[in-house]
């Protein structure tokens, strides 16, 4: 069994997220045969008026029926199009269809998510090369059980701007005892969800993003969080659930297929099996105690180009903190138990 290895840089290639954002804006801006043209903005280049329906409260999921908003558009040319707003406060923002017609329009965006705070929130929208603005107010308290809600009201992978993690391994791994993750400014959209850039000290960079459910997603390797196993790895990421926190104990799922890897040489594809194996727990990490957490079970597999079945290579327990995220962390196939212990700071 190779030791793993630490390492911050996780082999991301800015061309492949570049290309991928490129093909999406391209979609957005018309730039294909078959798409829409058109603006947000009348003839003075104002933004037009949106108008917001629903109620929003804090921890109510919103119902697309009940929460929307309409938007004007002046189409100025036929076909598919897409006009979506950004991510804020847990909720989103999103339409798509095809316009037989051109000149004024009113859009339907269906609403999603489920507000965090009690506040007024205000998006970005966005249609071909024009950006506009609304806002709406949500109402309610912040809920939640056990330890400190702020910023992260509920969450088990909090992902606000300016949160930071201490992380120690024991005992140390690769050279590497401590080391630290903050959650940067600014979210990248992938596959209809934004991913929040996580960075390290050692100025790389990892992305996580939640629907809003309940299901947090990691757009990144199959490896375990903040580790790499492999010697070699495609030049793109994958995106693929990690934790689902309404999951049932015993609940498991996988991510896809993930390759060409390389590992001790041999050439293969990997995954990675996740399953629920605790819910509602307590544990003390650094003399503190958290709950609820969720212990989740994570395999990482390999199969040889050579070969038709997966074996597990290294097996590791992630517990999730409510309010909290990420704060331990055990791996079972080193030859003696490392743990990595985190203390967070929530903004």
């Amino acid at each position: 069994m190779k030791t793993l290895p630490l390492r911050f840089s996780i082999i991301f290639t800015v061309i492949a997220l570049f290309m991928a954002c490129k093909k999406e804006m391209s979609l957005e801006k018309g730039l294909s045969a078959g798409y829409a043209t058109g603006e947000l903005v009348d003839s003075m280049g104002f933004c037009k008026r949106a108008e917001v329906k629903g109620t929003y409260k804090v921890d109510t999921p919103l119902v697309t029926s009940d929460n929307y908003a309409l938007i004007n558009v002046n189409f100025t040319s036929q076909g598919k199009y897409k006009i979506y707003s950004d991510t804020v406060n847990g909720m989103w923002f999103l339409d798509s269809g095809f316009t037989v017609t051109t000149g004024p329009a009113t859009i339907k965006l269906k609403g999603y998510g489920t507000p965090i705070l009690p506040k007024v929130t205000d998006f970005s929208l966005f249609f071909n090369n024009t950006l506009c603005a609304f806002s709406l107010t949500v109402g309610g308290t912040v809920s939640g059980g056990g330890g400190n809600p702020t910023g992260s009201n509920g969450d088990y992978f909090p992902t606000t701007s300016g949160s930071t993690f201490a992380y120690a391994y024991s005992p140390a791994v690769g050279g590497v005892t401590n080391f630290t993750v903050g959650v940067g400014v600014g979210l990248v959209p992938y596959n209809g969800l934004d991913y929040a850039k996580f960075g390290t000290d050692a100025q790389d960079t990892f992305y996580f993003a939640k629907d809003g459910l309940g299901t947090y997603y990691a757009l990144s390797t199959v490896d375990v969080d903040y580790t790499l196993l492999f010697d070699s790895y495609p030049n793109f990421f994958i995106s693929y659930p990690f934790l689902k926190e309404n999951a049932n104990v015993g609940q498991s799922w996988e991510s896809g297929e993930y390759g060409p890897v390389v590992f001790q040489g041999t050439q293969g594809t990997a995954k990675a099996v996740f399953e629920i194996v605790e819910k509602g727990a307590s544990r003390t990490v650094g003399g503190k105690t958290y709950t609820p957490v969720i212990n989740v079970k994570r395999i990482i597999m390999f199969k040889p180009d050579s070969g038709t079945s997966y074996s597990a290579l290294v097996e590791a327990n992630s517990f999730y903190a409510k309010n909290y995220g990420l704060i331990d962390q055990v791996f079972k196939t080193f030859t003696q138990k490392v743990s990595l212990t985190a203390e967070p700071m929530i903004k």
